[in-house]
């Protein structure tokens, strides 16, 4: 019979430990790690949602944010389990002979009370959807970097090609000065003059080009790509769209931002985890069940353990808890007052931002095109200076520049409304009329 127990015991230890080996070597394969594939390229013709969707799949920030929310998963997964059983297995007097051996094979089971299983689920749960929403919340920022950083290189490249053009004109002059100096209607002066601004507006030119390139590698940083490959062109145009929005709508978009779904959910997850903290209070039962030989008797044996809450009574954790739940609380409101100020901000930006964009459209370029028409045909009919011809091409070429910066700047504005209402694009209105000088602006 001894044998018999001790081969009990010996078995119970082993079925135990392959239990163990079994499971280990699951979560082994299962959670083996698999090296990130590399980036594609860029393609050659680069969109706005191509460039959002490459950030979206390939950003290694929104690849480590993805991972917080496994590793959020995986607690929930623990939350659910119930509490191991122990097996014991122990023999007295085995070495003493003249006296009666005892032998011991039993198991011993948790039986958690208060439903505390049910309360770690439920802050497990809220804890997954907090990183959920953290997460989101990252992706939103990062998208919003790349709105910002494609608009950065539509503006650039605007002002490039403003400045090639200016450049061509400026070399028209000097070849129109090169004739009439050959002709000995102009004055050699002039030509030096003309060639000197021709110079200026290739160096100009040189830098446009370099800010074009830095704001095409800035791009592809915010994209979260690895090759800065420049041979890659973007395919829109940097014109005004205008958009059409009702405050209510936007209010409502705004509250359901990740920072929003994150704060509210950090609340419940406080308020679960003050009643996971209330449940542990009470004390969890250890019952007991096996099989006692002592000597020729061979007996059942069973026991229930209740530890005594009569000192800890888990008052700390408990008050710690509650507090984190006020805290919560209040982090949230917060949270809905900063959302709601930076949707004002945003909404403001684009109205006056709009405003400017439509006054320089109606009144700015055309007043400056009719300078630089009016001087350039009164230089070539002799009636006035070189130099106003060249004051009014400066004029002319900051006009246009002025309109891009603000053309940017509401563009850029669009997006931060976005950003503030959590909407990955606002609906665009119809486009106004536009006049013939304001479409030569918009390369």
């Amino acid at each position: 019979m001894r044998r018999i127990l001790i081969l009990i015991g010996i078995g119970g230890i082993a079925w135990g430990y392959g239990l163990f080996a079994a499971l280990n070597a699951q979560e082994v394969t299962t959670g083996a790690y698999s090296p990130q594939v590399e980036p594609p390229r860029v393609p050659a013709s680069l969109t706005l949602a191509t460039a959002i969707e490459y950030a979206r799949r390939w950003h290694p920030r929104l690849q480590a944010v993805r991972e917080q929310i496994r590793m959020a998963q995986s607690e929930a997964v623990t939350a659910r389990l119930r509490p191991n059983p122990t097996f014991t297995f122990s023999g007295e007097n085995v070495t003493q002979t003249g006296r009666e051996q005892e032998w011991f094979a039993f198991f011993s089971q948790t039986i958690e009370t208060a439903g505390k299983r049910q309360r770690r689920r439920d802050v497990a749960e809220w804890t997954v959807r907090a990183a959920e929403a953290a997460a989101q919340e990252v992706e939103r920022h990062l998208l919003t970097e790349v709105k910002l950083a494609y608009e950065r290189a539509l503006l650039e490249r605007a002002r490039w090609e403003l400045a090639r053009e200016n450049l061509e004109t400026f070399r028209q002059i000097v070849r129109y000065n090169e004739v009439r100096v050959a002709e000995g209607y102009t004055a050699e002066g002039d030509l030096i003059k003309v060639r000197l601004e021709a110079q200026r507006a290739e160096f100009t030119l040189r830098q446009a080009r370099l800010n074009y390139e830095q704001a095409k590698i800035a791009l592809l940083r915010a994209m979260g790509a690895t090759s800065f490959d420049l041979e890659f062109e973007l395919r829109e145009e940097l014109t005004f769209e205008p958009v059409s929005f009702q405050a209510e709508e936007l209010e409502r978009a705004a509250l359901e931002r990740p920072e929003a779904v994150r704060a509210r959910a950090e609340v419940e997850r406080a308020y679960a985890l003050w009643q996971l903290e209330r449940a542990r209070a009470k004390p969890d039962l250890v019952a007991s069940f096996g099989y006692k030989r002592h000597g020729p008797d061979n007996t059942l044996y069973g026991a229930v353990s209740l530890p005594l809450p009569i000192f800890n009574r888990n008052q700390g954790e408990i008050e710690r808890a509650e507090a984190q739940w006020r805290q919560a609380e209040a982090e949230w409101r917060l949270v809905r007052g900063e959302i709601l100020a930076e949707l004002a901000a945003a909404r403001r930006a684009v109205e006056v931002a709009a405003e400017q964009v439509e006054n320089l459209r109606r009144d700015f370029l055309q007043r400056a095109e009719d300078a630089r028409a009016v001087a350039l045909a009164a230089y070539r009919e002799g009636a006035a200076d070189l130099l106003i011809l060249l004051e009014a091409q400066r004029a002319h070429t900051a006009a246009r520049e002025l309109y891009l910066q603000a053309l940017s700047e509401y563009r850029r504005a669009l997006h931060e409304l976005e950003r503030a209402t959590g909407l990955e694009r606002l609906p665009r209105g119809v486009r106004p009329p536009v006049s013939s000088d304001a479409s030569r602006v918009s390369p």
